[in-house]
């Protein structure tokens, strides 16, 4: 599955199958910029596409920013990808806008009906409730966190895991899991988090994967977001369900480290794999993807 582009960083991605063809979304922006710390305010959404999810052909973007004023005016980040049963694509995705100066984080989503081409069909994005999540103000020093929205099928409803903050909580320990249902996947209701303050200040690109029967919650968090730095970008709970509890302070990361906003995903075999992007290597970031890893070959390690 290994993309390297010469002339972007690509980071933060995943993968649909709608059957005939895997679908590879990715963030993605101009290595023009030079510092990648510009990126993220640079970032649209790539698309690739293989028959075998081993030799991807590119295909256009699939969403970049749109013209303001708008939620996503700004840049375009990570989210998920559903097929429904007409075998359309709809995915989900964060926007962010010029008007807070990228700092509210909202969800919206597109649909593709040929599988390269999307429009997007959100009539309000969805956004943080103040009742449960950190809302942002110009007084605050970091952003409002609704972000990387994991869309999936559960008991009859559709469950979006985001990655979300608590008030009134330390910066490095509000990381929670948001949470929103919906019956059509058009109308959503945001609800409670999923999971409580913890060690870690954010749980990005989180995602439930139940592997051999063991529910399992994949997030990352990296040491400058974590009460207790340490080693480890990504980070795998264990839970009683798809929809937790988990045991977010007992999580382990992800050996090797230096990948990041990990994905773990089953193809047409049925085998699990892990994936994540080429991060920080020898002090320099490296914006690649590299090829998955079968699952029994990562280690997960307890932290000190």
């Amino acid at each position: 599955m290994s993309l390297h582009l010469a002339d972007h960083w690509v980071w933060d991605h995943w993968i649909a199958d709608d059957g005939e063809q895997y679908h590879l979304f990715f963030l993605r922006a101009s290595r023009a910029l030079h510092d990648p710390h510009r990126r993220h305010f640079r970032a649209s959404l790539g698309h690739a596409v293989s028959p075998d999810g081993r030799a991807w052909s590119l295909r256009p973007d699939a969403i970049v920013h749109s013209d303001g004023p708008a939620f996503d005016d700004k840049a375009i980040w990570t989210g998920s990808t559903v097929v429904r049963p007409d075998g359309s694509l709809r995915v989900f995705y964060t926007g962010v806008s010029h008007a807070e100066r990228g700092m509210v984080q909202r969800i919206g989503w597109a649909d593709s009906h040929d599988g390269t081409t999307f429009e997007r069909a959100t009539t309000e994005p969805l956004e943080a409730d103040g009742r449960w999540y950190e809302k942002w103000h110009p007084a605050l020093p970091w952003d409002e966190a609704w972000r990387d929205p994991f869309v999936f099928h559960h008991e009859g409803a559709w469950h979006m895991l985001v990655t979300a903050r608590v008030a009134g909580v330390e910066h490095k320990r509000g990381g929670v899991v948001g949470h929103a249902v919906s019956e059509d996947l058009d109308h959503w209701e945001v609800l409670p988090p999923l999971s409580g303050p913890s060690a870690f200040g954010q749980l990005e690109v989180c995602q439930s994967r139940c592997v051999d029967g063991e529910h399992l919650l994949v997030f990352s968090c990296g040491d400058d977001m974590q009460a207790e730095p340490g080693p480890g970008g990504v980070w795998v709970a264990t839970g009683q369900s798809p929809l937790g509890p988990w045991d977010v302070d007992g999580a382990r990361y992800v050996r090797p480290e230096h990948l990041y906003a990990g994905q773990l995903l089953q193809d047409r075999e049925g085998r699990w794999v892990f994936t994540g992007f080429n991060n920080i290597v020898d002090g320099t970031f490296v914006g690649t993807l590299p090829d998955p890893l079968p699952w029994e070959d990562v280690e997960l390690i307890a932290p000190r």
